[in-house]
Formats: C-alpha cells, structure tokens, sequence
C-alpha cells in the first residue's frame, strides 16, 4: 500500500475531512437517522480519493458504509441503535486506518477487513435498482447514474479480473446513452463512448483483463465522472477546462493509437503464379463486377460514416467532444486509405493519406475538403471518368482567386507622401457620396411589439411557486445553499407582492 509522497498527503488531508464530515453526520443520529445524502456523499468521495490513492483497506470500509447508507435510502434497510453503532465503529476505525497509511501493517489490515465484513452483513451488496429518467428528475439521474459508474469503474481498477463490476458499469453506461440530455452535459458522451470502447475487448472474450492503456483511461474516466457527479449535484455545469477532462483526454488519446486498422484486402489475381498455367483456377472471361466496381461499393458506406464524422465535428464546440471526433477522423480515413490501396485504387489512398495528417486541427477548410471527398465516394451513381477527374481536382492544391486572373498585377506599394493624401481624399468624398446616393435602397423593418420587461418575471402565485421549487429542491439537494439560490429567494419574496 504505497503511493508517491505528494499524492499521500494530499489524500490524508482529504479523507480527515470526509471522515470528520461523517463523524458529524452519525454522531447527532443517536435516535433518529442521519442525512442520508450527506452520509452518502462523503462516503462515496473517502472510498474514491482512497481507491485513487491506492489505500485498498480504507477504501474498502468506506465502500461498506456507503452501501449502509444506499440502503437505508433505498429502505432496504431501516435505522436502529445496532446499525448506529455498527457505523460509529467504522468511522472510529477508518480513524486510526487513516493513521496508518504511511505504515501499513498486517494488523491493520484485519482492522480494515474485518469492519468491511461486519458492515457487508448489515447491507449486502445487492443488485441496485436503475432510476428511470424523467423530465422533472434528469438531473438527478443523471448525478444517480454518473456515480454508479464511477463506482463499478474504480471497482474494475482495484480488480482487473472483475467481470461484474464490468458488467455493470457497461449496463449504466448503455442507459446512459439512451438518454438525449446527456448531449447539453459535455463532456459526459465523450466519456460513455470511450467506457464501452474500452470494455469491449474484455467483453467480447478477446482479453480476459483490461490492457495498460484500458485502466488507464477506466482511472481517468472514473475521476472524471466522479467530477461531474459532484458538479451536477452542485447545480453546475461541468467545467470543460478541468485537470480531470485533460487527463481524460490524454488516456482517450493513447488509446485511440491502438485501434485496428482495416483489414488489407488481397486481390485474388495476387496468388497466382506469374506463368502462363493452366492453374487449378482461371480468371472469369465475363467477371459480374470489377475491382473499381467492387471498390465504390466497398467504399459508400465508408464515406457515409466519413460525412457523420464531418458534421459532429462542425458543431462540436467543447474540447473533449473535439479530440475525440478528430482522433475518430484520422482512424476513419486510414481504414479508407487502407481498402483504397487495397483494390489499387491510388488516387484515394493518396487524399486519404494526405487527409489523415491533418483532420485532427478540425479547420472550416478541411472539414470542407474532407467533407467533398467523402461526397464524391458515397455518390454510388458516378461515373468511373467523372470519379476520377473529380478527385485529380480535389487532390491539386486550391489557388487563390487572384492568382488565377489573366493578366497578373503586381502588388502596388503602400502609398506616402502626395499619393496617400490624394488617395484619403478620394476615399473620403467617395463616403460623402453615400448620403445622396446609397449603395442600395434602405429596407423597411416592420415594427415590433415592444414586451414590457415585467411580463418577464415571476409575479405574485408564480412567484411563490418558484419559491417552493427551490425550497424542495435545496431539501433534497442538502447542504448549505449557495449565494445565488439566497438572491433569487429574497428577490422572489419581493415579486410575491406585486399584483
């Protein structure tokens, strides 16, 4: 149980808060139940700060009170002075645990094992129950399924081999993305998408284990939800600029340069030998397709997944969204350029080649061009001539307007002196001109209602019942409300007495 120096401290400084914040929150419980929310959360953040810092011990007791505190939510379990004082004991223990990182011995392991299998008994790891989303509650669910993935996540990390764990984080991350409003929660599709493509290998039976590369973005990943989560909790937007969306980016980069390439096709005609024959097999005289033939419809499908990319891309705005729609351009036109050279098809395995090297920057200019390309190749009516004179035009550099003019002018000098004054006043009288005779005649605009700005706010009973919103919402959320929520409720006091 060893971690570099610098992250240990900063873990302890981070755990004595969230053990003193359970401290608080069980210790006033004596006869009635804590807040269950604020025994969640910080249980929850002790189990991942310790999974992330390799404390596997503490992490596991914490691990054991957040399944206490799940269930006593879920009314899976109800409260009493022996789950009372089952919880003060853990708290105690991860106490003197936490004391021990820097000297871990065997006996504090039994500590730490034997609290995690009292608290197991007390609320077995049962099956949880999804919440279903909907349209008053997204958020919440939202807050609900990114920390349920986080959890089977940081599972994965501590134990490769876990087959459950991987199922269920795959479960959450597909109901994820049938979600539509995780699309306004960047970076969040980003990170289900990454999720899935890294478990797949483990979950098709090609690994037994995640790779290097695989926990490595499952780590950053897990963090990264576990940043949204709080955030979402919070009433805020994620932070796309955030130290845990760089490191995701950088686990999703590193592993995007693992992707297979397309399979090399090998025409048959390559297996013969080079004589005359007879051979075994013979060459059509009336083959039903040709290489190029067979090659457009090869290729349509390609380029029609080539004009997906492009689009995303155009409107991707945040930096995850962007990395991963450019990483996913360069793969998509290497596997073009692989099945063009393997059906002789230069010209495109040229483009394509060329492409690759900078589809990555995500240009207006070379979305455009990427986005021509992948037109002509899905147009499955072209001509072979036509194909191939359009992409000679698209492969050739695209000169200035200016260069092409017949005859060419040579750049004039700046003007000085007499020639800049003359050509001030020439630029100012031009001006002077627009008052009497204008470029273009002005165009009416019809006359718009103005909308006084008080049928814009809450008055009088909507008033008031923004105000119960925010009252059920900040019961639910728990903690202490934020300066804003405080404003809007002063305000809204005010607007209650306006008729």
């Amino acid at each position: 149980m060893t971690s570099p120096v610098g992250l240990l401290d900063f873990f302890i400084l981070e755990a004595n808060d969230s053990i003193d914040r359970l401290d608080a929150a069980i210790s006033g419980a004596a006869t009635s139940a804590p807040d269950i929310e604020v025994l969640l959360r910080h249980a929850r953040t002790l189990r991942g700060s310790s999974t992330m810092a390799r404390q596997n011990g503490i992490a596991e007791v914490a691990g054991g009170i957040e399944r206490v505190a799940r269930a006593l939510r879920d009314r899976e379990v109800t409260w009493s002075q022996g789950l009372h004082a089952a919880l003060v004991a853990g708290v105690d223990d991860l106490k003197l645990l936490i004391r021990s990182v820097r000297n871990w011995s065997t006996a504090d392991e039994r500590r730490a094992q034997s609290r995690t299998a009292e608290l197991a008994r007390l609320a077995p790891d049962a099956p949880r129950r999804t919440p279903t989303p909907s349209s008053g509650g997204g958020s919440a669910f939202l807050v609900a399924e990114t920390g349920d993935i986080a959890d089977a996540l940081e599972q994965i990390v501590r134990r490769p081999g876990d087959r459950d764990a991987l199922d269920s984080a795959l479960r959450h991350v597909r109901t994820l993305r049938g979600v539509a409003s995780i699309r306004d929660v960047p970076p969040l599709p980003e990170v289900v998408d990454a999720i899935e493509r890294a478990a797949k290998p483990v979950e098709l039976g090609v690994r037994t284990t995640p790779g290097v590369k695989q926990l490595a973005l499952l780590t950053a990943a897990a963090m990264l939800l576990r940043r949204i989560s709080t955030e979402l909790g919070g009433g805020r937007r994620p932070d796309p600029g955030s130290p845990e969306v760089r490191q995701f980016a950088a686990a999703a980069a590193a592993l995007a340069e693992e992707a297979p390439r397309a399979d090399h096709i090998v025409p048959i005609t390559a297996l013969f030998h080079g004589d005359t024959g007879p051979h075994l097999v013979s060459t059509s005289p009336n083959p039903p397709t040709t290489p190029a033939e067979r090659f457009r419809m090869e290729v349509v499908s390609q380029a029609e997944h080539l004009r997906r990319l492009v689009a995303d891309a155009r409107v991707a705005k945040d930096p995850a969204s962007r990395d991963r729609l450019g990483r996913e351009l360069r793969v998509a036109l290497l596997a073009l350029e692989a099945a063009a050279v393997s059906f002789g098809e230069t010209r495109v395995a040229r483009i394509s080649h060329e492409a690759a090297a900078t589809a990555t920057s995500l240009e207006p200019r070379v979305l455009e061009s990427l986005d021509r390309l992948a037109a002509l190749l899905a147009d499955s009516r072209a001509q072979a001539g036509d194909l191939a004179r359009e992409l000679d035009q698209l492969g050739r550099p695209r000169q200035p307007a200016a260069a092409s003019a017949a005859p060419s002018r040579s750049r004039s000098a700046t003007p000085t002196g007499q020639e800049l004054k003359d050509f001030l006043d020439r630029g100012i009288e031009t001006l002077g001109r627009l008052e009497d005779k204008p470029l273009r005649e002005p165009t009416p605009l019809p006359d718009e209602a103005v909308v006084p700005i008080q049928d814009l706010l809450y008055r009088g009973r909507a008033a008031v019942e923004r105000a119960r919103t925010l009252r059920d919402e900040l019961r639910r959320r728990g903690g202490s409300p934020s300066q804003d929520v405080i404003d809007e409720l002063y305000d809204l006091l005010d607007l209650a007495l306006v008729d």
